[in-house]
């Protein structure tokens, strides 16, 4: 009697995704589907947000957990377990679905290098910077203010990064380049110069949405942060792609892309209720800046971002599981590693090439190791 073979299996799952999953179809109708982990033992939070989205397969989902001894509820860990024990010919054939899963990370460790000697040389012997950061002791109660001072700094710096911030920036640009920019008056002597984003307030951010009850600043940020880049991300890239139209030009035809483009429901793991509240303030403030004249924004708002229990949402099930895989090839390996699986990662809000990987590696090997 011959059984059936593991690539007859596969294949008869293939074409399984979020959006034919016929038992959710009671579910709102999210573009994507996120969930969060984080890497261990860095001495900060390294947020890692995994997103699948609704068209893309999750075959691969279905075969991990049909080979992973599991009860009702979560099981995320029996299934990486399971994924690193296939053989790796087995992974490989996973990969060739699992890589479509989107990666976004936010690593506050490459903001602090430039101030890593300020800090560590008004440190006490044995103190680390990293440390210092997540707390104050009795040795550094009397260094709150230059602890707090270094906080909203890095803070600042992954914010200026942020995926909404860097859509706002790269809809000015175009716009001053095709002559739309509120700057131009007429036929103005500005147009040959180069484009420069208008000088930012010293108070650049509102850093009051990650200072509630028992949050940690640089844990929020950076968890907000990447969680907003499955929002935010598709916009990017439907943007860039757009500007080879010449017709983009036209009066409110940006407008309404980018508008449309954000309108999009998402669906993220429920018990992030704060970091949804924030990207759903973010998309409000890109789409009025973008949105200036109010063609479309608040006439039209976006649809809501919603949380699911990830026990009760395959898709959320299947994220949590990716970003859990993510974590562990790049735990066990290196970033560039993690980029070379995936075929969307970004970092820090920007689209992660190989090349950059490799920098970043580089610096995480200057940074004092952390047990």
């Amino acid at each position: 009697m011959g059984g059936t073979s593991w690539s007859d299996q596969f294949t008869a799952q293939k074409e399984i995704t979020p959006t034919n999953m016929s038992h959710h179809s009671g579910l709102p109708q999210a573009a994507s589907f996120t969930d969060d982990t984080s890497l261990p033992r860095v001495g900060c939070r390294v947020s890692i947000h995994a997103q699948i989205i609704r068209e893309h397969k999750i075959s691969w989902y279905f075969f991990l957990k049909d080979r992973t001894p599991h009860k009702n509820g979560e099981f995320k860990d029996q299934v990486v377990e399971s994924f690193f024990a296939l053989a790796e010919s087995d992974r490989e054939k996973v990969f060739k679905t699992l890589r479509t899963v989107r990666i976004h990370i936010v690593d506050p460790r490459p903001y602090t290098v430039n101030v890593h000697d300020a800090l560590q040389k008004n440190l006490p012997s044995g103190t680390t910077v990293p440390d210092f950061l997540k707390r104050l002791d009795a040795s550094t109660r009397h260094l709150e203010h230059m602890r707090r001072v270094a906080l909203e700094h890095i803070a600042t710096c992954i914010l200026r990064d942020a995926p909404a911030e860097r859509l706002k920036t790269e809809y000015e640009a175009w716009e001053y380049a095709n002559g739309m920019s509120p700057i131009h008056i007429g036929e103005s002597v500005y147009l040959d110069m180069p484009f420069k984003p208008a000088a930012r307030p010293s108070q650049e951010f509102d850093l009051t949405p990650f200072e509630h009850r028992n949050a940690n600043l640089l844990n929020d940020v950076s968890n907000f942060v990447s969680a907003s880049a499955s929002v935010f991300s598709p916009a990017i890239d439907k943007f860039r792609d757009a500007q080879e139209d010449c017709f983009l030009t036209a009066p409110m035809a940006g407008a309404w892309l980018v508008n449309s483009e954000l309108g999009q429901s998402h669906a993220f793991d429920e018990g992030h209720s704060h970091a949804v509240k924030w990207i759903e303030s973010q998309r409000a403030e890109v789409l009025a800046q973008i949105d200036r004249r109010g063609h479309f924004y608040p006439a039209y708002l976006p649809q809501p971002l919603v949380e699911l229990g990830s026990t009760e949402s395959v898709p959320i099930q299947a994220a949590d599981i990716a970003a859990s895989v993510a974590r562990e090839l790049w735990h066990r390996n290196n970033l560039p590693h993690l980029v070379s699986r995936f075929e969307y990662v970004t970092f820090n809000g920007a689209r992660l090439s190989d090349t950059r990987a490799q920098q970043y590696e580089a610096v995480f090997r200057r940074l004092p190791s952390t047990n």
